[in-house]
């Protein structure tokens, strides 16, 4: 997911919030209309209003203000969330299918930033904060939107939201798994090796074109955490010495 900063200059309060205890989703009830014009919008109204974010027809996503600060879109919930405005085709509020799973990524992204639990409270609709008719899609059509009764639409993108966001966090698993793996393998093949030298320049890279960082005269014994040719890395990060030199134990 690729999001463009296009910050305002207009209608940003830059107040940092002191919490962000949910990720706010918004329509922009504007049917049709861009992400972009909608940005443009915020930034010359008269009206003090804004979002943090703006999901786009095609998938795109705009960030208007960085979401660590306040934007005037969820009323009294302004304090303590990130809001999300989002572009629809049609009256109906239906979001299309590349609006859809960008908005999924980046409010799955913003749940995993700041520890947010989707379904208990994490992630709320303008609706659910002030009775307001937004976003229509996830808004009952008893109470004036277009999802059923029982709120499926709503639901379903909650449980896509958690399934995103179980992605996320195993996906950083398996990476730290594997950088511990790595650092694992790299002690594992750890090794001394004795100076037999009278005098050892000690050097940044693996070869004698890098700079001098200092020299070994004390004929001792030292660990290599790495080698490259016949160059070995000083486990104390000093730098690298020629195994030339060496005598491994």
């Amino acid at each position: 997911m690729q999001i463009t900063n296009a910050y305002l200059t207009h209608n940003r309060p830059y107040t940092k919030r002191t919490k962000t205890t949910a990720i706010a989703v918004h329509w922009v009830g504007n049917p049709g209309s861009t992400a972009m014009a909608n940005r443009n919008y915020f930034n010359q109204t008269s009206l003090e209003v804004s979002s943090n974010y703006i999901v786009g027809l095609n998938g795109e996503v705009i960030c208007c203000i960085p979401d660590e600060e306040v934007a005037w879109c969820t009323n009294q919930a302004n304090s303590y969330s990130v809001s999300i405005e989002t572009c629809h085709p049609d009256s109906t509020g239906k979001f299309g299918a590349q609006t859809y799973d960008a908005l999924v990524e980046l409010t799955a992204s913003l749940c995993k930033k700041y520890a947010l639990t989707p379904e208990k409270g994490g992630v709320i609709r303008h609706f659910d904060v002030t009775g307001k008719v937004c976003p229509k899609w996830f808004v009952p059509q008893k109470n004036g939107g277009t999802d059923t009764a029982d709120g499926t639409n709503w639901k379903t993108f909650l449980q896509d939201v958690t399934n995103a966001l179980k992605r996320k966090n195993m996906q950083q698993e398996t990476t730290n798994n594997c950088a511990n793996t790595s650092e694992k393998n790299n002690h594992a093949s750890a090794y001394l090796v004795k100076v037999t030298a009278s005098a050892l320049n000690i050097r940044s890279g693996p070869s004698t074109n890098y700079a001098i960082r200092g020299c070994i005269r004390d004929n001792g014994v030292y660990t290599i955490v790495e080698t490259t040719g016949n160059w070995g890395k000083l486990k104390s990060g000093a730098g690298w010495i020629c195994l030339s030199y060496c005598r491994k134990l």
